[in-house]
C-alpha cells in the first residue's frame, strides 16, 4: 500500500468507505445494488479508490461497485459507484484529507441531523488547497452532522467528514452532555476504465 501525505484536521474526521461494510461486500461477491461484483486488473493506473483513498497503481485488482455510504434508509440516502481493491487493503487511516483531493474540484454536500441534504450549506470547492478549511467551516454550522465530498462532473462519492467527537469531559452524571456525532458516506467514479478518475 503507497504512502501519502495528509493534510492535517484538527476539527473533522476523515473517512472513506466503512471497512467492515466492504468486508461483507468483498466476502459475499454482491454490492449494495444487488451485482455481482465484478474484479479486473488495473492497466493504466490512476483509479480513485475508495477503501483507502488513495489512486491506484498499473496492475492493482480492482472492481467497480454499487455503494450506499450512509448510515441510515430514507429519500437521502443514494447509491452510487466507487471504485475499491478487490482483495482487502490496508484502508484509510488518518484524519487528514489526502492531497490528490486538494488539487481537484469538490462539492460538499452537507446533511442535517434531520437527514436530508442542508442546501443552502453545499459548496463547489475550486482546486486551490482550501478544502480542509471548507469542511471544517461546514461542519461547525448549526444542524449539520456530515458531510460528503462528491466529485463534481459525476456527482460520484469522495469521502466523508464529521465533527470530531471530543473526549468526555468529567461532568456529574446529572449533567453529562452527549456529543451526536455520527457519519455518512457515499460514491465516485468515473466512467472511463482507462484513465484517472477524478
Amino acid at each position: 500500500m503507497q504512502s501519502i501525505l495528509l493534510t492535517p484536521l484538527t476539527s473533522i474526521e476523515i473517512s472513506g468507505a466503512d471497512p467492515a461494510r466492504l468486508a461483507e461486500l468483498r466476502r459475499t461477491g454482491v454490492d449494495h445494488g444487488g451485482n455481482p461484483m465484478e474484479p479486473f486488473v488495473d492497466a493504466g493506473g490512476g483509479w480513485p479508490l475508495r477503501c483507502c483513498l488513495a489512486d491506484s497503481r498499473p496492475g492493482d485488482a480492482l472492481a467497480i461497485v454499487a455503494w450506499a455510504p450512509f448510515e441510515w434508509r430514507g429519500p437521502y440516502a443514494e447509491v452510487g459507484p466507487i471504485v475499491i481493491h478487490a482483495e482487502p487493503c490496508g484502508g484509510f487511516a488518518s484524519d487528514g484529507v489526502p492531497p490528490q483531493f486538494l488539487k481537484r474540484r469538490q462539492l460538499v454536500r452537507p446533511y442535517g441531523d434531520d437527514r436530508r441534504i442542508a442546501y443552502d450549506h453545499v459548496v463547489i470547492v475550486d482546486p486551490d488547497g482550501s478544502l480542509p478549511e471548507v469542511l471544517a467551516d461546514v461542519l461547525s454550522r448549526d444542524g449539520i452532522e456530515v458531510a460528503l465530498v462528491r466529485n463534481v462532473l459525476a456527482g460520484c462519492y469522495s469521502f466523508t467528514a464529521r465533527r470530531r467527537s471530543e473526549p468526555s469531559s468529567s461532568t456529574s452524571p446529572a449533567s453529562g452532555a452527549e456529543n451526536p456525532d455520527h457519519e455518512a458516506q457515499e460514491p465516485d467514479v468515473s466512467a472511463r476504465r482507462a484513465g484517472p478518475a477524478a
